[in-house]
């Protein structure tokens, strides 16, 4: 709608030609526009260059969140197993204890029970009486044999008791230590799975934003290019005589919706090949003077074929003054393209082309130098800058129905 509006101001659907003074004053007044949009398309391309920038960079960081969020939830669930062992580990180092502790109170009993019979039996004198009192040798022998026993089973009670208290105090240090180690791993990796939750979910929503961003500088791009094509289809067409295509598809396309760049598929229509002689302000080669080229000059060998650059209906094909044996093509959406000094004609008007079909050869018919394609896209009938159209760097591929493939 924007650009209909500066269709109208500009007075675009008048075929009217001013005078030399309205025109000059309208030139002037055109550059001056063009020159605005021009700076705008800039800055817009600069923003959403840095939106893209900051939308590729945001995905890398989401990306990279979403494998450590991953990771980390991974590492939460073996800290949790691990708490688990440690809390069945604590478990049987309690029974452990428990053990420990009724060896202990066995050992108390059997010592304090020693103790009593070694007071009661008189201790070392009982053992030295009994010696004494022995009439055989093999009395003797038991008297030294009881003695021993005495002394071996103290020691041994002594010993016992001495293992049973370190056993309980090692189990309930390990059972403690263990569990407190597992509980703050645990711990730990729940806090560092939670903040990369958090911050995962930021880095989701900043992402929507700046995706949201782009979109909306990439549609006023369109808009800025679209106004821009429309000035400078009429800057140019206040530089070159009109040659009739200009009024044939302003009449055609009057009532079509607006162009805008990607609004039609286009593709190079001749494979391969750049353009060389490019759209601007040249000397012409036949005439000497100074005048708008109004598209591009593509070299190629007389008789390659000719490619349409995107689906249409033909709506010229014959000669057509300097540009000789020309094809010209309605494409929709106000976009025209024109192709002259070809060899031979081969669609007639009418005519309903695919992209890729092939319409014409190569050849240097009408104000030519040699063999060359001119090709041109228009805008209403106006001429516009064919590289702002179609990337002629873009690899080709017209699929299974253009014709000639």
């Amino acid at each position: 709608m924007a650009v209909l509006a500066l269709c109208s101001a500009l007075g675009f659907s008048a075929l009217v030609v001013p005078t030399a003074s309205a025109q000059d004053g309208e030139s002037s007044a055109l550059k001056s526009e063009y020159e605005a949009f021009t700076v705008q398309e800039q800055q817009m391309l600069q923003e959403l260059s840095d939106a893209q920038a900051a939308s590729q960079e945001a995905s890398l960081k989401l990306d990279a969140l979403n494998r450590d969020t991953q990771a980390k939830q991974i590492e939460l669930l073996d800290a949790t197993q691990r708490l688990t062992e440690a809390e069945h580990e604590v478990e049987v180092r309690v029974a452990e204890r428990k053990r420990a502790e009724k060896k202990v109170k066995v050992a108390r009993e059997r010592l304090r029970k020693q103790i009593v019979a070694s007071y009661v039996t008189g201790g070392e004198p009982g053992q030295m009486e009994a010696f004494l009192n022995a009439q055989s040798g093999e009395q003797i022998g038991q008297a030294l044999a009881y003695g021993r026993a005495i002394s071996g089973s103290t020691e041994t009670l002594l010993g016992d008791l001495k293992a049973a208290e370190k056993a309980r105090t090692k189990a309930a240090k390990a059972a403690k230590a263990a569990k407190d180690d597992a509980v703050e791993t645990r711990d730990e990796t729940q806090d560092a799975a939670k903040f990369l939750i958090d911050a995962r979910s930021m880095q989701t929503s900043l992402l929507a934003d700046l995706n949201v961003q782009y979109v909306k500088e990439a549609a006023a791009l369109r808009q800025i290019q679209g106004q821009k094509a429309v000035i400078e289809g009429r800057i140019n067409s206040m530089n070159r005589a009109s040659d009739g295509i200009q009024q044939i598809l302003a009449e055609l396309q009057k009532d079509q919706e607006d162009w805008f760049p990607g609004a039609v598929e286009t593709s190079n229509p001749l494979p391969g090949v750049k353009p060389g002689s490019a759209f601007g302000m040249r000397v012409h080669p036949i005439l000497g003077v100074a005048r708008l080229h109004a598209g591009d000059d593509m070299g190629a060998p007389t008789g390659t074929e000719i490619h349409a650059a995107a689906d249409g209906i033909v709506v010229l094909a014959e000669v057509r003054g300097g540009y000789g044996n020309a094809v010209v093509i309605d494409h929709g959406h106000s976009l025209g393209t024109m192709y002259g000094h070809t060899s031979k004609l081969l669609v007639k008007p009418g005519q309903i082309v695919k992209r890729g079909d092939v319409i014409a050869l190569v050849g240097s018919t009408g104000l030519s130098t040699g063999p060359h394609l001119h090709f041109e896209t228009r805008i209403k009938g106006l001429p516009i800058d064919p590289v702002g159209v179609v990337d002629f760097d873009a690899p080709v591929d017209f699929g299974d129905d253009a014709e000639g493939d």
